[in-house]
């Protein structure tokens, strides 16, 4: 698998995506296939329930699944799957929840981090709940649970599966940012219920296939193929029944071959126009072998995939027009109004086939119209992550070293980015250290992938805590705002922020704020004067010395925070006063972070390029340090960072 993706989804589905023998595989394999293109990493999370994995493990699907994306987990029920409803007439909406799935959610969400969850099945919603806030929640119900009992008890058939009320459904509805809908009635439907997230419909469609067209010689062959169900039977044997008398009066020249599992429930042995071929090995087989597809579905739930199959062969279609909810008919045999005009309509083609060549233009535009659409729908998805994702922050690599000072700096900025940008992105150049562990929201990139991840997603701002920067490009889009100067001329747009200013600016941005740093040398004074500069003038030496006093004067020479960390070290403990002998902006990071330590601490500051009388501590214009810092914060994102927040507060 690539593993160059820019985004992560974790998938969780109650069915494998192979082998495709079946509509709703067919359909989650083809959502994630095409995120993939999108640039997503797909970790697919299969919940065991159907019977192929009841009774053993099917090595091969699991081998080609593993072949399909980029993780794959598989768990086993710990409970009776598909039981009827325990009280009343239908299920509540978390009856078939499994504990083994949460387990197992929960652990995966704590271990790492995810821009999107799929969820597919409302009665497997509960998972969104075990998704981090920042984590875009997607449902795809597949079909509309409510009133599914009722509607096909109207149709004289018995409960089967799943059924649930509106109240239960609204319950999976709303854990949701956006609800999938298959078809645009379901998507009304579900509008109407009030839910709060965002619905709209995603099609589906697989791949378009040339299929062959076989030869005249015994007439017109006509295909329909589908599972064992209640609903696929009812309609079946509707449509026989009608359709049969339409066929001997006008001694239609026609075949209609029934392949898949229904055939395990229909008998046509006397029927001429009917035969029943069983499984099929090959779909593309099947359609190759017929010369039109037919769709007798004049009720059900949910999209027709066999309309989407028919589709995809390019095949000549006759469909009932409750079949093609959801899709674009191109052709009047699309949408016929009863199995009677579908049964005239194909005796007519079997006297005249030649209509049969506007039927296939009409299924190639169907498709492509329904491709389209599915496109619109999951680049809309991918924006709106995007969207919630404006601030990358670079995180250093002693970040969760508790003795390195660069770990406290990025704790206060994560912080700042957890209060007012809940969807921000971290990252750290590099790969993990071995025998430490790291947070789950951390990303470890490589120098290319960031900068791939970078123009694909196009951030608002990255927020660089470390001391140095990639040497990457960065078009003008994004403000890079840094600890450290940069001078990379491949970044067009950035700022450098000031750790420490002797007067509140706009670009003076607390590196500490409210994070104490919990190291030894933080807790004690001891009795030395720290010389930030190397002034030499004889009235700057008198006023140092004057200042110092009786404590020991120490220069000190900082680069680097690791500079800072040694200082510390080697003496135990913070002065009693620090003078600054350099000016506001000749002072590197180092030495700003430094002074803002002690203002943190409440170190006296003396400043020599500042007017002062002699014996009074400077006046510090940002008042106290521990009740001014978030008044500071605030007043910098307003100024450098306002593109970026849509819902600043303190």
């Amino acid at each position: 698998m690539e593993h160059s993706k820019t985004l992560r989804a974790l998938v969780v589905a109650p069915t494998p995506t192979w082998p495709l023998n079946y509509g709703n595989r067919k359909r989650i394999f083809s959502v994630c296939s095409k995120l993939q293109s999108l640039g997503f990493e797909i970790h697919y999370v299969h919940y065991a329930s159907e019977g192929d994995w009841r009774d053993y493990t099917p090595v091969e699907t699991r081998k080609k699944m593993n072949e399909q994306w980029d993780i794959v987990d598989h768990i086993w029920p710990s409970k009776p799957l598909h039981d009827w409803p325990k009280e009343g007439d239908d299920h509540q909406i978390d009856e078939w929840w499994d504990w083994a799935l949460e387990n197992h959610l929960s652990k995966t969400f704590s271990a790492r981090e995810y821009d999107v969850c799929i969820v597919n099945y409302t009665w497997l919603s509960k998972a969104l709940e075990l998704a981090p806030d920042k984590t875009y929640k997607v449902l795809d119900t597949h079909d509309k649970f409510s009133g599914r009992r009722e509607l096909l008890a109207s149709q004289g058939i018995g409960k089967e599966f799943f059924h649930t009320t509106e109240d239960q459904e609204l319950t999976a509805l709303d854990r949701a940012d956006l609800v999938w809908a298959i078809k645009e009635e379901e998507e009304i439907d579900f509008k109407n219920m009030g839910t709060k997230a965002k619905v709209s419909t995603l099609l589906h469609i697989d791949d378009r296939r040339e299929s062959s067209l076989p030869s005249f010689e015994n007439g017109v062959k006509l295909g329909f193929i589908g599972a064992n169900n209640n609903i696929n039977r009812v309609n079946i044997l509707r449509f026989i029944e009608r359709a049969t008398p339409i066929f001997k009066k006008y001694c239609a020249p026609l075949t209609i071959e029934i392949a898949g599992s229904i055939c395990n429930e229909i008998e046509v042995q006397d029927n001429p126009f009917f035969k029943t071929v069983g499984y099929v090995d090959s779909i593309d087989e099947f359609y190759d072998g017929i010369h039109a597809a037919i769709i007798p579905m004049e009720f059900s739930t949910g999209l027709k995939i066999k309309v989407a199959e028919a589709l995809s062969q390019t095949k000549p279609m006759f469909s009932h027009q409750h079949a093609m909810e959801g899709f674009t008919p191109c052709h009047e045999f699309h949408e016929l109004i009863s199995f009677e005009e579908m049964a005239l309509a194909m005796t007519d083609c079997a006297y005249d086939a030649s209509e049969l060549t506007f039927l296939t233009d009409a299924s190639a535009k169907a498709h492509s119209v329904t491709e389209q659409q599915i496109w619109d729908e999951l680049i809309e998805l991918k924006a709106d992550i995007v969207k919630k994702k404006q601030v990358f922050v670079l995180i250093p690599e002693e970040y969760g070293m508790k003795n390195k000072l660069a770990h406290y700096i990025a704790q206060a900025k994560i912080d700042l980015c957890n209060w007012n940008f809940k969807e921000a992105s971290y990252f750290i150049i590099g790969k993990p250290s071995e025998g430490r562990s790291h947070s789950s929201f951390i990303r470890f990139v490589e120098d290319n992938e960031l900068e791939k991840i970078i123009g694909n997603q196009k951030p608002a701002t990255i927020l660089n805590l470390c001391e140095s920067f990639p040497d990457i490009n960065i078009g003008p889009h994004t403000l890079v705002v840094s600890l450290v100067p940069i001078q990379s001329k491949s970044i067009a747009n950035h700022l450098t922020y000031r750790s420490y200013n002797s007067v509140v600016e706009e670009l003076y941005f607390p590196s500490l704020g409210h994070i104490h740093v919990d190291v030894k040398a933080t807790k004690l004074k001891i009795d030395e004067c720290w010389i930030i500069g190397h002034s030499k003038d004889s009235i700057s030496q008198q006023y140092i010395s004057l200042v110092a006093g009786s404590n020991k004067i120490r220069r000190i020479d900082i680069a680097t925070l690791q500079d800072i960390d040694n200082l510390f070290a080697i003496t135990s403990g913070l002065p009693k006063v620090i003078i600054n002998s350099k000016g506001d902006s000749e002072l590197s990071y180092s030495e700003q972070i430094m002074l803002e330590i002690a203002e943190k601490y409440d170190v006296e500051i003396r400043n020599l390029t500042h007017n002062q009388l002699l014996f009074l501590k400077r006046n510090n214009e940002k008042g106290s340090y521990d009740n001014q810092f978030f008044p500071t914060w605030e007043k910098f994102i307003q100024s450098n960072l306002a593109h970026c927040s849509q819902d600043f507060q303190f």
